[in-house]
């Protein structure tokens, strides 16, 4: 199901702001902290892309570094998969502590965030929710139909879901190329 939150005002708009803003937080000082850690820059990486996931935020399992010759491969390996591509090397110590790390020592939320803002109970099947912020929108999917009781949250059509998000990614384009 498909819902929008237009009150900016309403005190479950302010609450979802302030948990997906703090989640986009955390993907960008999570990527700083994996870049320290490493002590390597990289491009491209092998995980789950955003929210979608156990964490609400990107997970990472290797990476495309942008300067291969310095990975270290007590700690790395090459994938086997995917050439070009660094994963922690999980046959030495250094590299079982990277795994851990990528697997626990980086910033998330729960899953069930959502739901305990929201006030509703999650069930035992169910699609990991999205929350974005489209402008002064917040929209939400969820993959199932759950009863909310709050006059804030509007139920909307998935095309109306997918317009608000375009809207708002072509005019964060628009804004991110006048700003260039």
């Amino acid at each position: 199901m498909y819902y929008k939150v237009e009150n900016t005002e309403s005190e479950v708009y302010q609450k979802l702001h302030k948990m997906r803003s703090q989640e986009l937080q955390f993907e960008e000082e999570n990527k700083a902290t994996i870049e320290n850690a490493s002590g390597l820059k990289w491009n491209r990486y092998l995980g789950n892309f955003g929210q979608q996931n156990w964490n609400r935020v990107s997970s990472y399992n290797g990476f495309e570094f942008t300067e291969p010759d310095k990975v270290d491969l007590k700690i790395w390996k090459e994938s086997k998969q995917y050439k070009g591509v660094y994963e922690p090397n999980r046959r030495t110590k250094k590299g079982r502590e990277m795994a851990q790390f990528l697997s626990n020592g980086l910033k998330g939320h729960a899953f069930d965030i959502v739901f305990r803002t929201l006030g509703i109970e999650h069930r035992h099947r169910f699609s990991f929710p999205v929350v974005e912020i489209c402008g002064e929108t917040i929209v939400l999917f969820f993959g199932e139909d759950y009863q909310i009781a709050s006059d804030d949250i509007i139920e909307i059509t998935s095309k109306e879901f997918e317009e608000i998000r375009k809207a708002a990614h072509a005019q964060k384009q628009t804004q991110t190329t006048q700003n260039d």
